[in-house]
């Protein structure tokens, strides 16, 4: 399978974050897909069923583990989108664990094997995505400052670059050094246009759109950190 994880929206709501996801199945793909799961460490507050609902069944765990699964009850051939998959967890938007599992018959048993079976480990493609991380035990602006510092580093870099132009990541780290600069300054008004025009970096020129090199999940996960810090100052 080939999978593209659209991001289509990143929502805060006080210690909640809400997250939209179209997952695709490539149409170059060989499989159909029959599940799309995120890790959700902190566990998965609520989750939605799409329509048709006799298509779709939904669990906030999988195994046992803290898990946003969406199982597609008639397959996702190749080519084809899911409907929107929203669920909410509580802590701050970040870098998850995806699995977009395939459609694939169950094995004839074999008594002389005993390594338990995982499908979604076993027979999916595993990627990463935006997902929401525990909050860190400091949670002032100085503290998620440097977090998204780190954060843009990570996803400018192999093997995620969410953010594939170099040269607007060298300008989005200037944009959080200036922020923490003025911050540390207590210039608020100075620091927060700093984080405004970090932000006005990531989108494309018109509404709805990215800037050249930005993906969706590199637009939300960054966007949605900055607008919290911004609220902080």
């Amino acid at each position: 399978m080939i999978p593209d994880i659209l991001v289509s929206s990143v929502s805060v709501r006080g210690d909640t974050v809400g997250i939209t996801y179209v997952v695709t199945n490539g149409a170059q793909s060989q499989d159909s897909a029959d599940a799309f799961a995120v890790d959700a460490p902190t566990g998965v507050f609520a989750i939605t069923r799409p329509t048709p609902k006799t298509g779709w069944w939904v669990s906030k765990y999988y195994k046992g583990k803290n898990i946003a699964y969406w199982a597609i009850l008639n397959t996702l051939p190749p080519g084809a989108s899911t409907p929107s998959l929203y669920y909410e967890s509580v802590g701050l938007p970040g870098i998850a664990t995806d699995w977009l599992k395939g459609e694939v018959p169950v094995p004839e048993y074999q008594g002389s094997d005993t390594t338990p079976q995982d499908p979604l480990r076993d027979n999916s493609v595993i990627g990463k995505t935006v997902g929401v991380e525990a909050f860190p035990p400091d949670r002032s602006a100085r503290a998620l400052l440097t977090r998204l510092r780190s954060m843009t580093q990570t996803i400018c870099a192999s093997p995620l670059l969410w953010i594939s132009n170099s040269g607007l990541c060298a300008q989005l780290v200037t944009d959080l050094d200036q922020a923490e600069s003025y911050r540390a300054r207590g210039q608020m008004a100075q620091a927060k246009s700093s984080l405004s025009r970090y932000v006005g970096r990531l989108a494309g020129g018109s509404p709805g759109t990215f800037a050249t090199g930005v993906t969706s999940a590199g637009y939300w996960v960054l966007k949605s950190n900055a607008d919290l810090i911004n609220a902080l100052l």
